[in-house]
């Protein structure tokens, strides 16, 4: 019994730190997310999303060995790959990424998932920062 009591006490210890952990990555999504809104303003919808979306491309983003964002395509619309390469030039077009060091091995390691929601107009928000989509 004494035991699962340490081990439970043990585990309650660390839930603080996984909910941090959690709570710093969500941090430099976000920023991710700001700095490509403030990178490609011209490019960017900052009203709710149309209904039924253009395309919606799924990048996940990790950091590279020199410490800049590198994307890499988990689903794409075929039938316009032009709004592909217009979200992984969103990603390759910013500067040196700036994130906390407890956070870039997991980064570079893991990375994270973001989602482009293009309009008809090939304006795009990003899932993180997006408002919720307008309906039919």
């Amino acid at each position: 019994m004494r035991r699962l009591a340490a081990s439970l006490c043990a585990l309650a210890a660390l839930v603080p730190c996984l909910s941090a952990h959690a709570d710093g990555l969500d941090q430099v999504r976000r920023g991710f997310a700001q700095a490509i809104y403030q990178d490609s303003s011209s490019d960017i919808n900052l009203d709710a999303p149309q209904p039924l979306l253009r395309a919606v491309v799924v990048l996940r983003v990790r950091l590279d060995d020199r410490g800049r964002w590198a994307a890499e395509v988990m689903r794409e619309n075929d039938e316009q790959p032009e709004l592909t390469r217009k979200a992984l030039a969103s990603v390759a077009h910013l500067a040196t990424a700036d994130v906390p060091a407890t956070a870039a091995e997991q980064l570079h390691r893991e990375g994270f998932v973001e989602v482009w929601l293009f309009q008809n107009d090939g304006r795009f928000a990003l899932k993180t920062l997006a408002l919720p989509q307008r309906r039919l």
